[in-house]
């Protein structure tokens, strides 16, 4: 229905099992995103954990000092235990996240609103493209989080986001990843792809 969620997606990413924690991780990620792949530097956002009262956890300020090597403090966002804390389940390994997510609008929308107002607002050009998990704790089967002995890293990122930033596109489909099957599609079906809201819709799901 949108254009950037799918019924399945290509996740990159990178494990660490206790070799190296927030520091590399965050610093790695900076690294791909904007030196390798050249994505702008302006129109990245970072998330970080805000805190939560119930588990009695602080912010991530550690991943917050972090940032700040890389990006200015007003685009190091607090975010909610929903979107920054990961959990496998009700018990088991768990911890804060980072997510990074970028703004792909015209710089007259930008001029308007900051993105940092339409980070995890469901913008569609707003968009989260890795998730940066910091596995620190344990959850006990009373609810309780105990520290890990070693600290892991799981980062999940986008593939198809990302083709979408790097290719300077507003939308995961109009990427070289989905268009050779779309305009087929449309061939088939004597139909063209951006004419139709409904049509799109229905092209996309198949």
């Amino acid at each position: 229905i949108d254009t950037y969620h799918h019924t399945m997606f290509e996740m990159l990413g990178n494990w660490s099992f206790g070799d190296y924690f927030k520091k590399e991780a965050i610093e790695w990620a900076w690294e791909l995103l904007t030196d390798r792949y050249s994505l702008p530097k302006d129109r990245l956002y970072a998330t970080v954990f805000g805190g939560d009262k119930s588990d009695n956890l602080e912010v991530d300020n550690e991943a917050r000092d972090l940032w700040k090597g890389f990006l200015p403090e007003e685009r190091i966002l607090d975010g909610s235990k929903k979107d920054n804390f990961w959990e496998m389940g009700e018990t088991g390994p768990c911890g804060p996240c980072s997510e990074i997510h970028i703004d792909l609008r015209s710089k007259e929308e930008i001029a308007k609103l900051p993105g940092s107002e339409l980070v995890n607002m469901d913008h569609p050009q707003v968009i989260e493209i890795w998730n940066l998990v910091f596995i620190q704790f344990n959850r006990s089967a009373d609810g309780s989080l105990l520290d890990l002995p070693d600290k892991h890293v799981d980062t999940g990122m986008g593939f198809e986001r990302l083709a979408m930033a790097i290719q300077g596109k507003l939308s995961n489909y109009d990427t070289d990843i989905f268009q050779p099957t779309i305009l087929a599609l449309g061939e088939l079906a004597g139909e063209k792809y951006g004419q139709s809201e409904k049509t799109d819709i229905a092209m996309r799901v198949i």
